[in-house]
């Protein structure tokens, strides 16, 4: 079968244990391009000038910075930054403004951002496939717990992919994420009534890791 893009990772991410599958998967596309960035990539013209038009935003710099390979961050930084400087000077109010906008629009644009969008787009689509041809892929998402209020934004948007198991695909996919929502919801209720002293000597169980759970399903895993 043929698909978007490669099913291993999707098959080996969709786990009953975690609370976003597509938040793991995100996880290692982006680290696979990070390490591209920091090695043959960096040499090639078409990627400079991407990275020249387009820069990093600050949490991927960080990423970039924070492994090993610091030159190939520093000639990235310099093409960049020379980017930059033709956009600062400024004669008058208006021309402070036109600047000013110039640079506000330079500087929310990311590469790595736009690669790792690209790429989840697809495993999005390649998911919905996967759903409407693999009756065994239809159980293995329905035993994971949901996903990211970001990811399963994508994952409705993108439905129409799983074809005339769209709709199907859809009852699937909101019953799973209302279920496991209500589940957080009831975790954190116990959180919160734990603190009662009535409840002092009562375990704590599965709510013990509530908050940082919730975290993930509210906002995705946090970057590396």
């Amino acid at each position: 079968m043929n698909y978007h893009i490669g099913t291993a990772l999707i098959l080996q991410e969709f786990k009953p244990d975690c609370e976003c599958p597509m938040c793991k998967i995100e996880k290692i596309v982006e680290e696979n391009i990070l390490f591209q960035f920091l090695n043959d990539a960096v040499m090639e013209d078409d990627t400079r000038a991407r990275v020249n038009k387009l820069g990093f935003c600050a949490e991927h710099f960080d990423m970039l910075f924070a492994r090993q390979n610091k030159l190939s961050v520093a000639l990235q930084a310099i093409t960049r930054t020379n980017t930059l400087k033709k956009e600062i000077g400024a004669k008058d109010a208006k021309g402070a403004k036109k600047a000013a906008a110039a640079l506000k629009k330079l500087t929310s644009t990311c590469i790595v951002c736009d690669i790792v969008n690209d790429h989840m787009v697809r495993y999005a689509k390649t998911v919905a496939q996967l759903y409407a041809k693999e009756s065994a892929f239809r159980e293995q998402l329905n035993s994971t717990k949901g996903f990211c209020m970001k990811h399963y934004s994508s994952l409705l948007e993108h439905s129409d992919c799983a074809g005339l198991k769209a709709k199907a695909y859809l009852a699937d996919l909101c019953k799973l994420q209302e279920t496991n929502l209500s589940r957080m919801v009831d975790e954190l209720q116990w959180f919160c009534d734990k603190h009662d002293y009535r409840n002092r000597e009562k375990p704590l169980g599965s709510s013990a890791d509530a908050l940082p759970r919730i975290r993930i399903k509210l906002y995705g895993e946090k970057k590396s």
